[in-house]
C-alpha cells in the first residue's frame, strides 16, 4: 500500500471521511494524519536495525603536496600554488607546522588560514595537506559500530575514539602511528594521524531513509501519495491509529498492544539469526598457550 490507501484505510477504521488526496490535502484532519505518519516511520528507523536501512559507505581519502611560505608566529601560509579544493575539512603538515594544525579559511588562490600559528619562518617549504574530515551520508541516522575499515591496509579503524582520547592524542607527546584513528562528530567522520590520498575507508550505518518513491529513491519523509514505506502496511495502519487517539486524547490502549505485537513480531522476523547454543564450547584448538612452549619447541 501506498501512502495515501494506507490513511484511506485508516479513516475507514476509524469512521472518518476517507481523502481522495494527501499530500497537499487542505483538510486539517488529513494534514494531521500526513504528519503523524511521518513521525511514525522516523521514529521507527530508531527502534531497531532494519535490514532495509542497512547501508555501507565507500570513501577514499585525498591528500596533495604542495610548498608555501611560513612566518614564525603566523597562522598564515601564503606562496602556495593553488588553493583550489582546499577547505576548513584540511589540516596541514610540513617544517614548522604544529601537529594537526588544520585550515581556518582558504583567503585566496595562494594563500590559507590555519588554526595554529607555525613556529619557523621558511619559504618554499614542502607541505602535504590532507583532508580529515570526511561529511556522513545525508541519510545517516546511527553509526553500526564496529565496522570502520581500512581496506587499503586491511587494518580495522582505530575508534570511535572519545573526546578525551582524542585530545589527548593530539595534544600528548606521542602521537604518531600506522593506524587510522577515527570519531564521528558534528556530522562528520573525523580522521587522524593525515590520511595519505588514496586510502579506501568502509562502514555500515543506519539510514533514516524510510520512504521510496516509485522510482526507487530512497527518501526520509513522504512527498507523493504513491510513496511506500520500508514497514509492513499492518503496522503503518495500526501505528498510525495509535497516534491518532493519542493525539485526540481517546482511549488508545487496545491499538497501542496490538502496534507492539507488530512491531516486535517485525524485528523479531526483519532478519536471519545466528545459531545459540546452551553449551557453548569454542572447539578444538589446534595450537595454543596450552600445547605450545614459548621456547625448545622441536627438540
Amino acid at each position: 500500500m501506498n501512502a495515501l490507501e494506507i490513511v484511506q484505510q485508516v479513516t475507514d477504521e476509524l469512521a472518518l471521511t476517507s481523502p481522495s488526496i494527501l499530500v497537499g490535502s487542505q483538510d486539517p484532519q488529513i494534514r494531521q494524519l500526513l504528519a503523524l505518519l511521518n513521525r511514525l516511520g522516523a521514529d521507527l528507523c530508531t527502534q531497531f536495525e532494519w535490514e532495509k536501512l542497512n547501508k555501507e559507505h565507500i570513501l577514499t581519502t585525498v591528500a596533495s603536496d604542495t610548498t608555501g611560505d611560513t612566518v614564525n608566529g603566523s597562522a598564515v601560509i601564503t606562496g602556495i600554488p593553488s588553493t583550489a579544493g582546499l577547505s576548513s575539512l584540511y589540516a596541514v603538515s610540513g617544517p614548522g607546522i604544529p601537529p594537526f594544525a588544520q585550515i581556518v579559511s582558504v583567503d585566496s588562490a595562494t594563500q590559507v588560514t590555519i588554526n595554529m600559528p607555525a613556529q619557523a619562518d621558511g619559504t618554499g617549504v614542502a607541505l602535504n595537506f590532507a583532508q580529515v574530515q570526511y561529511p556522513l551520508p545525508s541519510d545517516w541516522q546511527r553509526q553500526i559500530p564496529q565496522t570502520e575499515w581500512d581496506r587499503t591496509s586491511r587494518w580495522p579503524l582505530m575508534g570511535p575514539q572519545s573526546a578525551q582520547d582524542w585530545q589527548s592524542f593530539k595534544s600528548g607527546v606521542v602521537y604518531a602511528g600506522p593506524r587510522q584513528r577515527f570519531r564521528i562528530v558534528g556530522g562528520y567522520m573525523t580522521v587522524n594521524p593525515l590520511p595519505p590520498n588514496g586510502l579506501t575507508f568502509a562502514f555500515e550505518y543506519v539510514s533514516n531513509a524510510w520512504v521510496y518513491n516509485l522510482a526507487g529513491t530512497a527518501q526520509t519523509r513522504i512527498q507523493t501519495d504513491t510513496d511506500t514505506f520500508i514497514y509492513s502496511d499492518s503496522m503503518m495502519i495500526t501505528g498510525l491509529k495509535t497516534q491518532w487517539k493519542a493525539a485526540k486524547g481517546l482511549d488508545a490502549s487496545y491499538d497501542a498492544g496490538e502496534f507492539r505485537n507488530l512491531l516486535e513480531a517485525a524485528k523479531a522476523q526483519d532478519k536471519s539469526a545466528a545459531k545459540l547454543s546452551l553449551s557453548p564450547y569454542g572447539g578444538e584448538v589446534l595450537l595454543s598457550t596450552a600445547n605450545f612452549p614459548d621456547a625448545g619447541y622441536g627438540e
